[in-house]
């Protein structure tokens, strides 16, 4: 990572990449991030039978096969897998938090632990015992993290020499795990340039008779090492794996990696061309994308038949729409790794406006399906990826997972953040979801920043519309959870707007920053007198809300006001537990103050009778908190 150790964050970015040799005031930063981990580990009464086959792309197969002690599933973790899914062994517990170490120093980290599996026979296709000469293989694909290409698209971080991938098996007689492979840590681009490949495929052949009962076990452990980093708010998860493909099978021979089955590679994407999700409210025909992107690919020796078709359901199950590519022929992944190009099937076409009611949150899903159209695939998991399609009170930009922290690197002592939000109609802003990644030692936690809003100057920010009075701080709510900050006052806002924050520190803020979604247009930042758009592909995990759901849809977890507010008939009491007097101020969702003066130590306020509807009641410095009157 930037600082005095080596760089260890997926990489550090001057924004003018290609300029001469300059002393740069600011520059973007990506940090790699720490998860929690998915507990997907359920015991078994039995052990499992041959074939055991799992390629990360349902979660609820994998939960019956595996233990993850700290490993996680995802879909967006590396870049092109084999088929749709992967599991990543990286830096941090099943609890998120890092392992205990020391700096420098190497400690095990996850695991990825199998349960009991038969290697003393066989059910198909018929029943019978095994033995060594049975030919079982297990074979996996595996790839370093920190992905390879453009340097301001790559996500996570590659683990070091020191570091290791290394493959165990359970010896039940000798009751102890065996070392049997083993990989050192490197880039991706290092691997490519010494076996043309990214994704490496590997093979172990179990031919000896310890292993051949209905005990074996096998498991993936990693090992990791930190550096010393002086960044506050930087060193986090590191040194991230990506396994798939992984199979253990009888009658195999050496270098079979051909298996009869098309597949998705890139998970389902979003209906929409710019956003994730949106507000109900601001859904317009002209937000729907005319055609989809899709990776389809065929893992067999041969080019394969297949069909591929989509189709969009309701919140209750009921098609609205579907759409039939038909038959096209699948090409060889492994010569040349083709993809699908059909355009029916790669590219298909979107000619179906959403029925979206404003005022209403709606959720519709698109299913995709692929097969292969003689035999039928021998893995069916991945033939199918969907999509949530959500129309509430937000904007979302990103996918809801963070591949890495983003922050800005700087000398100044104020640092603007700002992401572009184009509004059809007029509404109102009334929070802003954000989602800050643990740092070591929550070294995050207490660097402090305003919300602000600014109107368009020619495509970026221009004058403040709206700037908190009081600073806030990170505040975490689980893995990839947001946590909801309420603005002051709610701001009644058209036309294009930008919402972010305002740092006061130069320290390394660490917001949560999707590499999967591209929102680099939208995203501007400034240290001194002129806004810079990003150059780091991805979008920031930052959701403004709108309108009444915006104060409604997601707990409040900022810090509770030193007061009790609460509806009394058709009124709002508030009553002060402060020992000092403090300002006090009551708004509708338009913004207007209906209260504004101050409230007296100990004391009490009951406003006039009030419509039916949301209010806004902030007192002091605290955080704004809202009141329902019914």
């Amino acid at each position: 990572m930037v600082g005095t150790g080596r760089l260890r964050a997926s990489f550090a970015l001057i924004v003018a990449l290609l300029a001469s040799p300059l002393v740069l005031p600011a520059q973007e930063v990506l940090a790699p991030v720490r998860h929690q981990p998915q507990s997907l580990a359920k015991g078994a009464d039995m052990p499992l039978s041959l074939p055991f086959f799992d390629d990360f792309s349902n979660p609820q197969h994998t939960q019956h096969q595996w233990v993850l002690g700290g490993s996680f599933v995802n879909q967006g973790y590396a870049p092109l897998p084999p088929t749709v899914g992967m599991v990543t062994l990286d830096a941090v517990d099943a609890a998120g938090q890092l392992y205990p170490s020391e700096m420098g120093q190497l400690f095990p980290a996850d695991t990825l632990l199998s349960l009991p599996v038969r290697l003393d026979s066989a059910f198909l296709p018929y029943p019978h015992a095994l033995s060594p000469a049975d030919s079982v293989y297990l074979s996996f694909f595996y790839l370093p993290g920190g992905g390879y290409g453009n340097m301001w698209e790559r996500v996570g971080d590659s683990p070091q020499p020191q570091d290791s991938l290394v493959l165990e098996f359970y010896c039940a007689d000798e009751d102890a795990w065996l070392q049997v492979w083993s990989a050192e840590g490197c880039d991706a681009d290092s691997l490519f340039a010494r076996t043309g490949s990214y994704w490496q495929f590997q093979q172990v052949l179990i031919d000896d008779p310890k292993f051949m009962n209905d005990q074996f076990r096998f498991r993936f452990r990693n090992y990791c090492s930190l550096d010393i980093n002086n960044k506050k708010g930087f060193l986090s998860n590191s040194d991230q794996w990506n396994l798939d493909y992984i199979l253990l099978d009888a009658g195999r021979r050496a270098g079979d990696f051909a298996a009869r089955d098309v597949a998705f590679v890139s998970p389902a994407p979003s209906l929409l061309r710019h956003f994730q999700a949106m507000p109900a409210r601001q859904f317009t025909a002209a937000d729907m994308k005319d055609s989809l992107s899709l990776l389809i690919t065929n893992r067999f020796s041969e080019e394969l038949a297949s069909d591929y078709r989509y189709q969009i359901l309701d919140a209750s199950g009921q098609e609205l729409y579907a759409y039939d590519g038909g038959h096209e022929n699948t090409p060889v992944y492994w010569q040349g790794a083709a993809y699908q190009t059909a355009p029916a099937h790669a590219r298909p076409v979107v000619d179906y406006v959403l029925p979206v009611t404003p005022q209403q949150p709606q959720a519709f899903t698109v299913r995709h399906h692929v097969r292969e159209g003689v035999s039928g695939d021998v893995h069916t998991e991945n033939d199918t990826v969907s999509f949530l399609q959500l129309f509430d009170s937000y904007y979302a930009y990103d996918d809801g997972t963070a591949e890495n922290g983003y922050g800005i690197t700087s000398t100044s002592s104020k640092i603007w953040l700002a992401c572009r939000y184009p509004l059809h109609v007029e509404d109102t802003l009334t929070a802003l979801d954000l989602y800050f990644n643990r740092t070591l030692k929550e070294q995050n936690a207490d660097i402090r920043f305003f919300i602000t809003v600014w109107d368009d100057n020619g495509g970026h920010p221009g004058q403040v519309l709206y700037r908190d009075e009081a600073r806030r701080k990170p505040l975490f709510n689980g893995f990839n959870h947001f946590v909801r900050y309420y603005l002051e006052s709610p701001l009644v806002c058209s036309g294009t707007i930008y919402v972010g924050l305002e740092q006061t520190s130069s320290d390394f803020l660490n917001l949560g920053f999707d590499r999967n979604c591209d929102a680099s247009s939208d995203i501007f930042y400034r240290t001194g007198a002129d806004w810079q758009t990003s150059i780091l592909r991805g979008a920031l995990m930052l959701r403004p809300c709108f309108g009444q759901r915006g104060l409604l849809s997601v707990a409040d977890a900022a810090a509770p006001l030193a007061a009790r507010v609460y509806q009394q008939a058709s009124s709002i009491v508030v009553e002060s537990q402060s020992d000092r007097s403090e300002p006090l101020t009551i708004c509708n969702l338009l913004g207007q103050k209906l209260f504004e003066g101050r409230l007296a130590p100990r004391s009490q306020l009951r406003s006039a009778t009030l419509p039916q509807g949301l209010y806004i009641v902030r007192l002091g410095a605290a955080p704004a908190v809202k009141v329902l009157i019914q």
